[in-house]
């Protein structure tokens, strides 16, 4: 027979215990067997046995097998992993049978009646078994709270370190590559303007345009960079603030068109500076997709004992049915992240953004987030 093919006598850990997840129910399925033992031996020496005798056999035999039952429960509905319910069976049972080993001695000096010496083992093992059972579930819960608070360090420090190369790439975006890009396009510009060959200049406009989607690219990648470093996303910022803030942006960039905003004086929210991209992006789209005269915008914000609702409306053109559907996912056409951008964002701060209604009228986006100190902040 092979090494490595169980025979029937195969007496390896492995062949002879059950799944590491079933073996708190090895704890309580002890305590039931021990609970019915107790009750057979009721039925067994009723004719020898008084009624005090019963009420202590249930309180020193029973309450333990009972409490043995809820161990078992107990230890598989913890937060303990269960490759360390082995050691907790290891104290259980040990705990049972060095108690055991150490009565039966004593019974075997001074014995005592049938009835009385099976009492006593069976107390003794119970006895034993719960003080092992508890030995080990303190010992595991030990164990886990300290692989869990490592854990905890070992994360803190790559945190930290992410950061730290977020923040370096951020720089590095900044005074280096968009400052590239931004000299590219800037001499592209001055070159087409003095050129009075047409081909050359159509070369030189499409290295603009490039170089402008460059551009576009690394503020978007410096959005999500700046979104991911500094206050942790369980910070709290004012949502009024960040939206008279974008609301004023745009503004100054799109001159022709209108912005309307009914806002609270101020209301905190979970997040930090990357919020104002969520905004800005959806205010961005509701004027450059609008091919009206004048396109038309509306900020308005709707507060809860929990959430903050904001709702930005256009009277554009609406969006078409084929493409709502796919609004919010990354357009491998178009390297901006737009409204993809946003969904990520709204998600990270533990809120939502969607498009509530499109139509020849316009278009109406509703973004919610958690109200800072509301119920949905402690979720």
């Amino acid at each position: 027979m092979s090494h490595d093919t169980p025979g029937l006598l195969d007496l390896r850990p492995s062949a002879l215990w059950p799944p590491q997840e079933a073996l708190p129910r090895v704890v309580s399925g002890f305590g039931g067997l021990s609970f019915a033992f107790l009750v057979g031996w009721w039925i067994a020496f009723a004719d020898v046995l008084e009624a005090t005798t019963v009420v202590l056999s249930l309180a020193l035999i029973g309450g333990p097998a009972l409490g043995l039952v809820w161990g078992g429960y107990r230890l598989e509905h913890s937060d303990i992993d269960p490759s360390r319910y082995g050691r907790v069976l290891e104290w259980f049972f040990g705990g049972a049978l060095g108690f055991l080993l150490i009565n039966l001695l004593t019974m075997a000096v001074y014995p005592w009646s049938l009835a009385g010496n099976v009492s006593w083992a069976q107390f003794a093992a119970n006895a034993g078994a719960v003080g092992g059972f508890a030995v080990g579930y303190v010992e595991a819960r030990a164990i886990q709270r300290e692989v869990e608070a490592t854990a905890a360090t070992v994360r803190a420090e790559q945190l930290a370190d992410e950061r730290e190369l977020l923040t370096y790439l951020n720089d590095l975006l900044r005074h280096e590559v968009l400052n590239s890009s931004q000299i590219i396009g800037g001499h592209a510009t001055l070159l087409r303007q003095e050129c009075d060959d047409e081909r050359r200049r159509d070369r030189l406009a499409t290295i603009e345009r490039e170089s402008d989607d460059l551009i576009g690219v690394i503020e978007d990648v410096r959005a999500m960079l700046d979104a991911n470093r500094g206050p942790e996303t369980s910070s709290t910022v004012d949502l009024v603030a960040v939206l008279e803030e974008q609301l004023a942006d745009c503004r100054v960039r799109f001159d022709t068109a209108v912005f309307e905003a009914d806002l609270p004086d101020a209301v905190a929210v979970r997040g930090n500076k990357g919020l104002r991209w969520i905004f800005a992006n959806l205010l961005e789209n509701a004027v450059e997709h609008n091919d009206g005269d004048t396109a038309r915008v509306r900020v308005t914000v709707d507060v809860t004992a929990e959430s903050v609702t904001v709702t930005v409306a256009d009277d554009g053109p609406g969006i078409p049915e084929a493409n709502s559907e796919t609004l919010f996912e990354r357009k491998s056409d178009n390297h901006g992240l737009g409204l993809y951008f946003s969904r990520i964002l709204a998600n990270r701060y533990g809120g939502t953004v969607e498009l509530a209604e499109t139509g020849p009228d316009g278009s109406t986006f509703v973004v919610a987030l958690p109200r800072a100190g509301g119920d949905g902040d402690a979720a």
